[in-house]
């Protein structure tokens, strides 16, 4: 699944940020991201790396949670910041995406380079594959917190995820 290796995706952050450091906001959504869910964290960060701060737009991913409990669904972090490069792409517009052709495309290519780049770095975008836990169960969730091994999963994912995504909207790609 996932090696060992660090995750640096070139992060020249200063273009988008006014006046934030991007070790500040990963620190930030890491700390979120192990009290509330790893789409919230997502979310929230890419909100301030991309100065869109709405605080009812974090609101959007607020009951994703474990891949829904069971992990059987798709990854809180994919699901955050797909939400967030939706917004991204529409901030500023007047009306919905069908009526921006080009922002809507960008977002479309936005959301499956990031899924695809992630699935070819960790071969999967499933939340209980990549972290090995039934958030559902409740033995295996507390196993999970006690001995923090979000450390060697979810934390590898969002640093990994909001390099990516700010390399890509620093090469135009978003």
């Amino acid at each position: 699944m996932q090696s060992e290796k660090q995750y640096n995706v070139p992060c020249r952050c200063w273009m988008f940020m006014s006046n934030v450091d991007f070790d500040e906001i990963l620190t930030e959504a890491y700390k979120r991201m192990h009290r509330y869910t790893c789409a919230e964290a997502s979310l929230q960060a890419l909100l301030k790396l991309w100065d869109m701060p709405e605080p009812q737009l974090s609101w959007a991913t607020a009951g994703y949670m474990g891949g829904i409990l069971s992990g059987e669904t798709t990854c809180g972090l994919l699901i955050g910041s797909c939400v967030a490069i939706g917004l991204r792409c529409g901030q500023g517009k007047d009306s919905i995406p069908e009526d921006h052709a080009e922002g809507r495309g960008t977002a479309i290519a936005a959301v499956t380079e990031l899924y695809e780049a992630f699935k070819e770095e960790f071969g999967s975008t499933t939340c209980k594959t990549l972290t090995n836990v039934d958030f559902s169960d409740g033995d295996q969730l507390g196993e999970y917190i006690v001995e923090k091994k979000w450390k060697s999963t979810c934390d590898v994912f969002l640093g990994y995820t909001l390099r990516k995504l700010v390399s890509m909207a620093e090469d135009g790609r978003l």
